[in-house]
């Protein structure tokens, strides 16, 4: 790696449709109400001898060798996105902030929120920006913070990852030891899909609506209402085993086990059997797309309508068959869906199909940042706004098992997210033979919901 790289001379874009995929995410931020930026954030803070000409240089390449942290999109006159890959890396890719000579750890966070939410509004604007950002701030000797966005129409967490492992090679000068990039290939994913009616199951699906279970504020008229309500609880080592177990038991994968859990905790949660959530999923079918830097999911809609009476048992067979039809349908595009559902339904919300969002993941991706010679350790990042009604971040490994939930003030209040956390876990206790044992633990978490 030179010592400074010299910037290209720009030249003319590559200019093609956005694929689906693209579309949806890009067609979400002029949809009323909707959340303008979708950003994946994060605050790194970095202790130790930093070489900054060097992590520039490594940010800069990373920029230039894929095609989609170069790619910008606009809507043409018919109101078709076009995707616009550029040549060169463009503006805003690296930049080094004033000193802060802060050192309290909390004073930290607060800075790098408020510098990240001011990242955010960069990526509304009409004009060029780097899908890419990373700002550099210096505070005492030897100690800084990064702070990386990067639009989430560019990564998923796989991406991500291979962000980080590229990074943390070219950084450590070892960028003749990565492989030659896999471009984003907008013609090599499905882009043709056929109608809802002609899809086994999916107008069934949507037949009736799925109810509203939570409140539903109007993001134009109360924008305030999705200012975001935060709870989490971490379950330890042991559920890991736990989990294991039930999913040999009931012969399905863990992740079967944690939907039918988090079900089964929103139906006792709202006094109803018929819950509707999304899932993002995976639609990576060729094996070059698992090389490839850029976004590969699609939200699934999932709906469980077995009665409580029957008991968990019954959600839980529920739940195997209708994971099972999501991952046959993966790619089916949920803005399909969500315009069926905003022709029938009336009354103002943000969105007109779903209400609750599951992300489930075996590792936190955070965790994989790396820089040579340089202790890197993440920092918690605020969320300015919830995208939905409830985000359930649900993560597991053998190391802890937690649960982050982000509800809309407008929906959810503190203690309703206390009482979802208390529901989950003794759904799980359930589900793996534990019920009796946790029981006593629980007591007075399983207050009644506040009144909404």
């Amino acid at each position: 790696m030179t010592d400074d790289l010299a910037p290209r001379v720009p030249s003319r874009a590559h200019v093609y449709p956005a694929s689906v995929t693209q579309s949806r995410l890009i067609m979400m931020r002029y949809a009323q109400g909707g959340v303008p930026a979708q950003v994946v954030g994060a605050h790194l803070l970095l202790r130790g001898p930093l070489d900054v000409r060097r992590l520039r240089n490594a940010f800069v390449e990373l920029v230039r060798r894929h095609t989609i942290l170069r790619t910008n999109y606009a809507l043409s006159e018919s109101g078709e996105v076009l995707a616009i890959v550029h040549q060169d890396e463009g503006p805003n890719v690296f930049e080094v902030t004033p000193g802060t000579d802060l050192s309290d750890h909390g004073d930290i966070v607060e800075h790098g929120n408020t510098l990240l939410q001011n990242i955010v509004h960069r990526f509304t604007s009409p004009d060029r920006h780097s899908m890419l950002q990373a700002v550099l701030v210096p505070h005492t000797s030897g100690l800084h913070s990064l702070v990386l966005a990067i639009d989430h129409i560019t990564v998923d967490e796989r991406s991500k990852a291979l962000l980080q492992t590229e990074l943390a090679a070219l950084y450590a000068g070892r960028g003749d030891t990565l492989p030659e990039p896999s471009p984003y290939d907008a013609a090599g994913v499905r882009n043709t899909f056929p109608d809802l009616d002609d899809v086994p199951g999916l107008r069934e699906l949507l037949t009736p609506l799925p109810p509203r279970f939570l409140s539903s504020p109007d993001p134009c008229s109360d924008p305030e209402a999705f200012r975001p309500v935060v709870a989490a609880r971490a379950l330890g080592t042991v559920i890991w085993e736990q989990v294991g177990a039930s999913a040999r038991r009931h012969r399905c994968t863990r992740f079967i086990v944690h939907v039918t859990a988090v079900m089964w905790a929103l139906k006792h949660f709202s006094r109803s059997d018929d819950i509707s959530i999304v899932i993002p999923m995976d639609t990576r079918r060729r094996p070059q797309d698992f090389d490839t830097v850029g976004f590969f999911q699609n939200l699934v809609l999932v709906r469980s309508r077995a009665p409580r009476a029957a008991g968990i048992g019954a959600t839980l067979e529920e739940c195997r068959s209708i994971i099972r039809e999501a991952f046959q349908r993966r790619d089916y595009p949920i803005a399909t869906l969500v315009s069926a559902a905003r022709s029938e339904r009336s009354e103002p919300c943000r969105n007109p199909l779903y209400q609750v969002a599951l992300a489930y993941a075996t590792e936190n991706v955070d965790l994989g940042w790396r820089l040579d010679g340089v202790d890197v350790t993440p920092v918690e990042i605020e969320f300015p706004e919830a995208a939905v009604e409830l985000f359930v971040y649900l993560t597991e490994s053998s190391a802890d098992t937690e649960a982050m939930l982000v509800g809309a003030e407008g929906a959810l209040g503190s203690a309703d997210l206390d009482r979802l956390l208390a529901l989950w876990r003794e759904a799980l206790c359930e589900l793996t033979d534990q019920r009796g044992a946790e029981a006593s633990e629980l007591g007075d978490q399983l207050f009644e919901p506040s009144a909404r």
